[in-house]
């Protein structure tokens, strides 16, 4: 399955843009996508947003200060 468009995700609400069918779960969830909150959902999908339709980790840490600083960079 493909997940939705990244380009512009950071600063985005969560579950918000039309293009992709999201679970119920992340569109309610009320988020906006900060360095923070992204680096907590590459963690570990399911403890930020339960019953999401994600489920992956990034474990090593520099991998995902690498992937925040990027999807940042598509958003500027």
């Amino acid at each position: 399955m493909e997940g939705p468009r990244l380009r512009g995700v950071y600063g985005r609400r969560a579950g918000s843009t039309t293009d992709f069918r999201y679970s119920d779960a992340l569109k309610k969830a009320g988020i906006t996508w900060n360095g923070d909150l992204l680096d907590r959902w590459l963690t570990d999908t399911e403890a930020l947003v339960a019953d999401n339709d994600m489920s992956f980790r990034v474990k090593n840490s520099g991998e995902r200060r690498n992937i925040i600083a990027y999807l940042k960079s598509l958003s500027e």
